[in-house]
């Protein structure tokens, strides 16, 4: 019988532990402010690191680490001034007809538009931004395979941006139930040959959640039973980026208790 409740505890407890080694190895912000955002973690270390690797121009290094710094920071209602430059480079930063890509040399990307949508769109973009990302996905939910994660994160901003639960989201929620492995996890796509990882499982865990009416709670909770099995000693999934994938995990698992066990 597994308790997922007691699962979430263990990898806030693994994740908030790691962030000062994180802070002290990495130049990477985005691994720092993701964990302390999403586990709630009240640490002037990191807010110090994020604050010392904010460039002259108000970003980060790209548009998804932006993202993260400022919900981190806006989280912890202190060094609004900075948040509120770095949105404005996030806003300097969407391309031509909406969106983020990597770099403004790159095209639109879902899973970076959707996050910076969920995160801080508000203050960083509009629905032009969505539309654009609706688009992308329209695309790839009509071709020959379609990526998971991609449509985690496409509801996971549409249920802030498109006012309404519509066609397209209907279909990528039953699409994400159609692709579940047969172990309750998921993949980039059903049966990959990596199998289920933590990563996709929590992005597509969020993305569900964030229509507890259209969601289907077996689904949920195939997921999460899943999640509570492969969980490691340590509080930890394996992943080759055992931060990222646990913090994804993380974030999934404690959305889906949300919707599951409301209070």
């Amino acid at each position: 019988m597994t308790d997922p409740a007691a699962t979430a505890r263990a990898a806030r407890e693994a994740l908030i532990s790691g962030l000062e080694g994180l802070g002290a190895r990495l130049q990477d912000c985005r691994r720092l402010a993701r964990i302390a955002f999403l586990a709630g973690a009240s640490s002037d270390a990191a807010q110090d690191r994020v604050l010392l690797r904010q460039h002259a121009d108000g970003g980060w290094i790209d548009a998804e680490e932006t993202a993260w710094c400022c919900a981190f920071l806006t989280a912890r209602d202190v060094h609004r001034r900075e948040a509120l430059r770095g949105l404005g480079w996030l806003k300097d930063e969407r391309l031509p007809g909406g969106g983020w890509g990597s770099s403004r040399r790159d095209y639109p990307r879902i899973p970076v538009t959707g996050l910076v949508l969920r995160l801080v769109g508000d203050s960083a973009g509009d629905s032009v931004d969505w539309n654009s990302m609706e688009g992308l996905w329209a695309q790839d939910l009509s071709a020959d395979v379609q990526l998971t994660y991609k449509g985690g994160f496409y509801l996971m901003a549409s249920a802030r941006w498109s006012g309404s639960a519509g066609s397209s989201i209907q279909r990528t929620i039953a699409y994400l139930a159609s692709a579940q492995n047969d172990d309750g996890g998921f993949g980039p796509w059903r049966n990959h040959p990596i199998g289920s990882d933590p990563w996709s499982t929590g992005i597509c865990l969020v993305g569900m959640c964030s229509f507890p009416e259209l969601a289907d709670r077996v689904v949920i909770e195939r997921a999460v039973e899943w999640l509570c099995k492969t969980q490691l000693p340590s509080g930890y999934w394996p992943y080759h980026f055992i931060d990222e994938g646990s913090a994804y995990a993380y974030w999934g698992l404690t959305e889906a208790i949300r919707l599951l066990e409301p209070d």
